[in-house]
């Protein structure tokens, strides 16, 4: 059993924290009084440490790319202004806004493809996507695409009612043409690390206090942070706890992800959604997992998240060839997804029990197949819960991490439920643990009462929610 696992005198105290028979008070979802505030940092820059750091290469670039969207964002305003005089906006037309470069996935994805489906007579809804390749396939699953930016890119940013984003979305001046319809948020992870209006409060505290009316006029501008119509989340209490402060709303619901519904079950093989939730999934991945669970082998998900200077854990920590050989000792797949932004970076060779899936690549196809998952901060763990299967959690970097890389909003050891290491040898030997009991763990209670927090529906029909409510 995992009680007798030696463990150091650290883990002991994580144990105790984390213990399954704790008094459920204690495991009330509670935010971190541990960390930090974003906005009570104390790491303001005084105006003389600021100017000798002002032609740093990295800051420089990051001035010319935000003098660039500035001015593109400018010219939209002068250029939109009068034609959004000329032209209604549509309430029945509803642009989905696609995240830049080649993925399709995450919730635009999903909710696109369920939209597309559900759809009225009168209702037109369009993915707007800045990938050629992405719009053909869309095209050829029988869904409306436009490429942007374009000339009908451009007119359909002007004409339609609403617009349904996952992730900052200023690029090509596309949030000045877009003023009058109606934004919605639907973000692409319930956060366990500060993002967006916590992130940039921060960076207010990073630089002379003079500076602050220039950056937030930029950003003001370029539209980064603007005041959404619905921001979509998970559950009530995320939205209490964490969007409320780090999103400008004029409504907050809770239907649950787009992406969610995936993890219940496939939709009709004959529908648009069914075609359109097939784009950019890793075939020959998925292929090759269904291909292991024939031969009874179990499947290891491993997820880390991305580090400000790309790092991941194989450069450092993870020797893959003892990984692989630890894999095909236990019967176990072990399949890599690392983070979009980590794509080109990382070689990883052919080894014979592990398996990467393409990180462009739409992984919740992939997720319902996996019986336990390994992870460090990402905040997809949070959308695992619903599986209801193992986690692990290798940080094996958490004080550098929440130095250097993000705060988080709750208390680390108490909000990840399951076993915690920071050591190769701590992860396998608790991997063994899992496997030889069944892929079963002591935290199913943990779990369920973070669950309970974070997701208020489990039932695989959060597009149906949200649609109905955008739509009618």
């Amino acid at each position: 059993m995992i009680a007798s696992i030696k463990l150091d005198t650290e883990e002991k105290r994580r144990a105790a924290l984390l213990d399954p028979q704790r008094p459920s008070e204690s495991l009330a979802c509670p935010i971190n009084t541990v960390s930090t505030p974003a906005d009570k940092v104390n790491s303001k820059l005084n105006s003389q440490d600021f100017m000798k750091n002002l032609f740093n290469p990295r800051l420089m670039n990051a001035w010319y790319v935000a003098c660039r969207q500035t001015v593109v964002a400018i010219l939209a305003r002068i250029i939109g202004f009068p034609l959004s005089c000329l032209i209604r906006r549509d309430p029945e037309l509803m642009l989905v806004i696609n995240r830049p470069g080649s993925s399709f996935a995450d919730n635009s994805k999903y909710f696109f493809a369920h939209a597309s489906g559900m759809a009225g007579q009168n209702q037109r809804v369009v993915m707007l996507t800045f990938d050629r390749g992405i719009q053909k396939l869309i095209v050829d699953a029988g869904g409306e695409s436009v490429f942007h930016p374009s000339l009908q890119s451009m007119y359909l940013l002007l004409r339609c009612g609403k617009v349904v984003i996952d992730m900052d979305w200023f690029k090509f001046g596309s949030y000045p043409l877009t003023i009058g319809a109606k934004l919605i948020q639907l973000w692409h992870g319930a956060p366990i690390k500060h993002i967006e209006l916590d992130l940039f409060r921060k960076r207010l505290n990073s630089i002379p206090a003079w500076m602050w009316p220039v950056l937030k006029i930029q950003k003001w501008l370029i539209g980064r942070y603007p005041v959404y119509d619905v921001v979509v989340t998970t559950s009530q209490w995320f939205v209490d706890n964490v969007f409320s402060q780090c999103f400008n709303a004029k409504k907050f619901i809770s239907p649950g992800y787009p992406r969610n519904d995936i993890l219940f079950g496939w939709p009709e093989s004959d529908s648009i959604i069914y075609r359109l939730a097939w784009i950019n999934v890793d075939r020959n991945g998925l292929k090759k997992v269904t291909e292991a669970k024939s031969k009874g082998q179990k499947i290891c998900l491993y997820v880390p998240t991305f580090r400000k200077e790309l790092f991941d854990p194989f450069e450092t920590t993870i020797d893959l060839s003892r990984f692989s050989k630890f894999a095909q000792k236990n019967n176990l797949l072990i399949v890599l997804k690392l983070h979009p932004f980590m794509h080109g970076h990382s070689q990883i060779k052919n080894y014979s029990n592990i398996l990467e899936y393409n990180p462009l690549c739409d992984i919740y196809p992939l997720m319902p197949m996996c019986d336990l998952m390994i992870t460090d901060y990402s905040s997809i763990f949070f959308d695992f819960l619903l599986l209801d299967r193992p986690i692990l959690f290798f940080a094996y970097d958490l004080d550098a991490y929440l130095n250097h890389d993000r705060s988080m909003y709750f208390d680390y050891e108490v909000m990840t439920p399951g076993m915690k290491c920071n050591k190769v040898d701590q992860l396998e030997l608790y991997i063994e643990t899992i496997l030889k009991n069944g892929c079963q763990d002591d935290y199913a209670a943990l779990r369920q009462k973070i669950r309970a927090c974070t997701h208020d529906h489990i039932d695989g029909k959060s597009n149906v929610r949200l649609i109905s409510e955008l739509l009618t």
